[in-house]
């Protein structure tokens, strides 16, 4: 474990009340659904209590800025609060991935300081999604950007994203989450350019005896003094609504371009609810190309992916209720050939039976039929499917 420990020399600049975390972006707030999160501790794991007794670098950080940065949150707990609540929606599934990738769970409280937990936030360098990345940055992740998609706006991937940047920068700076998070904020060749520098005039390298940027000395001891908060919410008179990370979410494929609308009427799952898991769409409907991965409540996904399969063609012909932005020439589409029905399938991982029975051109029912299929979900990669009435 790195203990987090600091000189006294404080940086000259440190933020007032009003920079403590930034304001939400300029749109109404709507209140978390009810749908994904329960609020009742009992219904699984509180959030915010996994957190504080799994916290480690942040855990034992002490220093001079750390307390001044701690006492201008405790003189202002409403603006802590109120950033809480907005994450509500986000933040348990940030946190369970954290966890699940042995990583500290602390981190999850990043996007507090980075977008106030706001995936919609673009900053005016043109940083963008909850972790504020930057485009350059998100290209090199491996977040896809087009006129439909921003990943970096996508909670789910871009969070995995950051767990993967994370991982290297640890690996980088040695196992040091301080140096980590300074890196993060600055980037790597700063943090490496500083320490290389201490090293020739023979100083220490930990983060507190580094020169480095102004916002950066400012950064990570208003992180540590966050984590802090979030660690004894009650003594710091934050009221945090519980929330139970253990509801999970899930992908399901959408084969081809399906309006949020309609999908959340066959999910039979509210419509702002699915617009906030989906919020790397830069319109109410899923790119043309196609397959789309929704991200759903457990229970919508398993209704969505049943909906598919009974859907009628009508149903599914029904027109976005939002606009695209250019025609589809359907002359141009690539509809594949039909089978032959005396083919077999071999399912592939991402499949789903009503993408399988477009494929082939028979009926979802036709295909279940075949194959004595009761529920379209179980089917799993390298499963074989006939595709020929007995």
């Amino acid at each position: 474990m790195i203990v987090a420990t600091e000189s006294t020399n404080l940086p000259s600049d440190m933020a007032s009340a009003d920079q403590l975390l930034p304001p939400p972006a300029n749109e109404p707030y709507l209140p978390p659904p009810k749908a994904i999160w329960s609020n009742d501790s009992v219904a699984g794991v509180d959030t915010w209590r996994a957190m504080s007794e799994h916290m480690t670098f942040a855990a034992d950080a002490t220093g001079p800025s750390i307390d001044l940065e701690m006492q201008k949150y405790r003189d202002h707990p409403h603006i802590v609060t109120a950033a809480a609540e907005r994450a509500s929606i986000y933040l348990p599934y940030v946190t369970r991935r954290l966890m699940e990738s042995d990583f500290p769970p602390e981190l999850a409280l990043l996007p507090f300081l980075e977008s106030a937990y706001d995936p919609h936030a673009i900053s005016t360098n043109g940083a963008a999604g909850l972790w504020q990345i930057q485009p350059r940055t998100g290209d090199v992740l491996g977040l896809k950007r087009n006129q439909w998609y921003d990943g970096r706006q996508d909670v789910v991937r871009s969070t995995d994203a950051v767990i993967g940047y994370f991982g290297h920068l640890h690996q980088l700076f040695d196992g040091d989450w301080l140096l980590a998070l300074a890196a993060f904020n600055s980037g790597e060749g700063t943090v490496s350019r500083a320490i290389q520098r201490n090293i020739q005039q023979g100083k220490d390298t930990d983060f507190w005896a580094l020169d480095l940027p102004e916002h950066t000395r400012s950064y990570v001891p208003r992180f540590l003094a966050l984590a802090r908060m979030f660690q004894n919410p009650e003594e710091n008179q934050l009221g945090l609504s519980l929330l139970d990370h253990s509801r999970p979410l899930e992908s399901v494929t959408a084969p081809k371009q399906i309006s949020l609308a309609l999908a959340a009427e066959l999910a039979e799952v509210d419509y702002d609810t699915l617009k906030r898991l989906n919020t790397g769409l830069k319109r109410d409907i899923t790119p043309p190309q196609g397959p789309y991965e929704i991200l759903m409540p457990l229970n919508a996904a398993q209704r969505f992916e049943t909906a598919l399969v009974n859907a009628s063609p009508a149903t599914m012909s029904t027109a976005p209720m939002h606009s695209q932005p250019t025609p589809i020439d359907a002359a141009h589409i690539k509809v594949p050939a039909v089978k032959a029905r005396t083919e077999g399938y071999r399912v592939q991982a991402g499949d789903t039976l009503w993408a399988i029975a477009r494929r082939f051109n028979v009926s979802p029912k036709a295909l279940m039929r075949w194959n004595d299929i009761d529920d379209p979900r179980v089917l799993h990669p390298g499963q074989n499917l006939t595709v020929s009435d007995r």
